[in-house]
């Protein structure tokens, strides 16, 4: 049988590691949308001419748009699955410390 303090420092671990992955997560979701706020205007000025119009810069704002919406709803989808895991992980973490029958220890 494995040992209850053990078990609750490998969740601790394991929700430590998922806590640094929806991180990274969050600031992959940041960089999509600086993608599609960039791809937004270099787009519109082309289309309404306010720079030369150039079809690669016109290429370039629906590929910055199109792959930062992409990216973003990827890493919104992972984000979540991470965050379920992270709840379950917690709630187990919970459950066991409650099994243990732990005494609250008083300062005299």
């Amino acid at each position: 049988m494995t040992d209850p303090h053990q078990e609750i420092a490998d969740l601790e671990a394991e929700i430590d590691a998922l806590s640094d992955a929806a991180e990274q997560c969050r600031k992959s979701m940041a960089v999509a949308k600086v993608a599609i706020g960039g791809g937004i205007p270099l787009f519109a000025a082309s289309i309404l001419g306010l720079i030369r119009s150039d079809a690669i810069l016109f290429v370039v704002g629906i590929a910055a748009i199109l792959a930062g919406i992409g990216f973003y709803g990827s890493s919104r989808s992972t984000l979540e699955q991470i965050s379920a895991k992270i709840r379950a992980h917690e709630a187990r973490r919970a459950a066991m410390i409650d099994v243990m029958n732990l005494q609250l220890v008083r300062n005299r």
